[in-house]
């Protein structure tokens, strides 16, 4: 009965949440539409309408929470979901048709949805005594790790339902399945995310007797109430836990604080990691009464500000090594918030850290609108730094490149890095003294004259191998005669490694399956059938074997590669496969390729 009684109250949640949240159901089944489409059609770019349907459920989660909070007549409901609709609808606009390979427009979505979930957890705390900000922090994360929770246990079964059927009784196409865990991912879990949300004390409310509110307040404190198992979790594991951290950190920055220390590439991430975990902790430890979370209280945020302090001066010299990108540019704005938060942690009471939220949706503003964007700051600093880079070393003359081999290691790894910064970001065009069809791995040595050179300890000339397929030159590829492309990734390093991996796939109505065996630094591919027997295997070193030969006897250029110079077969009396080389990479400690497979099944 109990397990009956909680499913009929998880479904009626779902069904308030739904009449509550109308307008952001929509959005969601909307994304759920598109999702379908891009399963269907995995080459189509439906970036553009998934972001904006995205953006417009978030706005509509956001628009009623303000009419929760400020607003009690039905006129203003509708405005706001109107607002949102049109914002929406100018977000789609604003983007432009270009959305799944743009860097930019993908991270300035990813944060105007994050100050969106901030502005969403914010707003039912604001001039609220009843709610603090930390208690609709908790009531968020309570709400998360529960739909996790109970998505995670949906899928599971789902999927050993779909696999049972599949194995035991007939072949099922795998695509259904992704169908089925697209609801689960776009309807079920945001749908009873938000049936998990209070309805938070309002406008409405303070017309409510006072009577009347006891029997509320109850409810509210029931559902900000900390679960004894979080309770334990957060005093007696998490918080000594990040003590012990904190005193590693304290010791590995007492004894290696020198001139070197601040630009070591490990420093930034170890002081952003521990910055984000102590005020997630703090934030969580304001709904706690007990010892260990107020002596945490009181102690950690006056060690978190020299610690973000510490962050912030690393991130600035940094800059002077190699300017700014987008990704030091929010590390910045990071370790200003942090030092904000810090403060705020320190010398204020806790119904006042709904400021860090303010200060947050603040920067978050700053950081995706123009002109002081992440992105357009760091173009023109970028653009800027390798001009003043060439000029220091004689290499723009005439607001043209003139290649020079004889640059010092230092001034090679940052015109290296910030030159492929500038392609990857796709703003050669913007650089007048580059040539119009520049491509930084192809062109990069007659361009500069010297080796793309990535750090110190790169391998001497020879040592370290590369070619890339040479697409402008020889854009066709004949693929008369195959059943099947399939492209693959290789990927080894001593540090990081992924043993085996596979790739189900159909040819002439068969399934087959082909499999990624690392074997020692190179990859086995094996082609196998239904039942899993193999038709063909391949150790992919003879690629790498067989092309950085042809480089070192034929002399081609290592980013001119033909398709014909690109390709090899190798075939047995069940399978024909031609492996065609898009790029190939290789160091002692480190294989890197793309291939593509095309495979004929005689």
């Amino acid at each position: 009965m109990k397990f009956k009684d909680a499913m009929r109250t998880a479904y009626k949640g779902m069904g308030r949440s739904i009449s509550r949240y109308p307008l952001t159901v929509l959005f969601l089944i909307a994304v759920a539409v598109l999702n379908s489409f891009m399963i269907e059609n995995p080459r189509e770019d439906y970036a553009r309408y998934l972001f904006t349907f995205l953006v417009g459920a978030m706005l509509s989660i956001v628009g009623q929470m303000i009419y929760e909070r400020f607003f009690t007549q039905m006129n203003a409901r509708y405005l706001l979901m109107g607002g949102a609709v049109l914002l929406a609808t100018g977000y789609y606009f604003a983007v432009g048709p270009q959305t799944q390979y743009n860097i930019a427009i993908s991270v300035k979505t990813g944060v105007a949805l994050f100050a969106l979930l901030i502005a969403f957890i914010w707003i039912p705390s604001i001039a609220s005594v009843k709610v603090p900000f930390h208690r609709s922090f908790l009531s968020v994360l309570k709400a998360f790790f529960i739909t996790i929770l109970f998505s995670g246990v949906l899928t599971a079964g789902i999927s050993a339902i779909f696999y049972a059927t599949d194995y035991l009784l007939f072949n099922i196409d795998y695509k259904i399945l992704t169908h089925l865990m697209n609801i689960v991912a776009s309807l079920f879990a945001p749908i009873y995310f938000l049936s998990m949300t209070p309805l938070y004390p309002g406008k409405r409310e303070e017309m409510i007797p006072d009577e009347a509110w006891a029997k509320r307040g109850e409810t509210l404190d029931r559902q900000f109430m900390v679960p004894r198992f979080l309770e334990i979790l957060i005093s007696y594991i998490i918080i000594p836990l990040t003590a012990i951290y904190t005193l590693i950190l304290v010791i590995y920055v007492v004894m290696n604080i020198r001139g070197d220390f601040w630009t070591d590439n490990l420093l930034e991430p170890l002081l952003v990691s521990y910055a984000i975990i102590v005020i997630i902790v703090y934030i969580l430890a304001c709904n706690l009464e007990n010892k260990f979370a107020d002596l945490f209280r009181k102690v950690f945020p006056k060690i978190l500000i020299p610690i973000v302090v510490f962050q912030t001066i690393a991130s600035f010299l940094k800059i002077r090594e190699m300017g700014i990108t987008h990704g030091r540019y929010y590390v910045i704005l990071f370790g200003i918030f942090a030092t904000f938060a810090g403060v705020i942690f320190s010398f204020m009471k806790p119904k006042h850290n709904g400021l860090i939220a303010i200060a947050l949706l603040v920067l978050s503003a700053i950081s995706i609108i123009p002109p002081i964007d992440a992105f357009t700051v760091s173009k023109n600093n970028q653009i800027s730094f390798l001009e003043q880079k060439l000029l220091e070393n004689d290499m723009l003359i005439a607001n043209a490149i003139v290649p020079k081999s004889d640059v010092s290691l230092s001034d090679k790894i940052v015109i290296t890095k910030v030159a492929s910064y500038i392609d990857n970001m796709g703003y050669n065009k913007e650089v007048g003294y580059l040539p119009s069809d520049f491509n930084v791995y192809s062109d990069f040595t007659d361009t500069y004259g010297f080796d793309m050179t990535y750090s110190e300890t790169d391998y001497p000339q020879g040592e370290g191998e590369f070619v890339y397929l040479n697409w402008d030159a020889d854009p066709i590829v004949g693929i008369a005669g195959f059943d099947v492309m399939v492209h693959q990734y290789l990927y080894y390093s001593e540090v990081e490694t992924s043993t085996v991996e596979s790739t189900d796939f159909e040819a002439n109505g068969q399934q087959y399956q082909l499999e990624k065996r690392l074997d020692g630094a190179y990859y086995v591919l094996t082609v196998k059938d239904a039942a899993g027997a193999e038709l063909i295997a391949y150790d992919t070193r003879e690629v790498y074997d067989t092309i950085f030969e042809q480089a070192a006897t034929s002399g081609f250029d290592k980013g001119n590669l033909t398709i014909k110079d690109a390709t090899i077969t190798t075939e047995n009396e069940r399978i024909r496969m031609n492996i065609l080389v898009n790029s190939l990479e290789r160091t002692p400690d480190f294989t890197g390729g793309d291939l593509y497979l095309f495979i004929e099944f005689k």
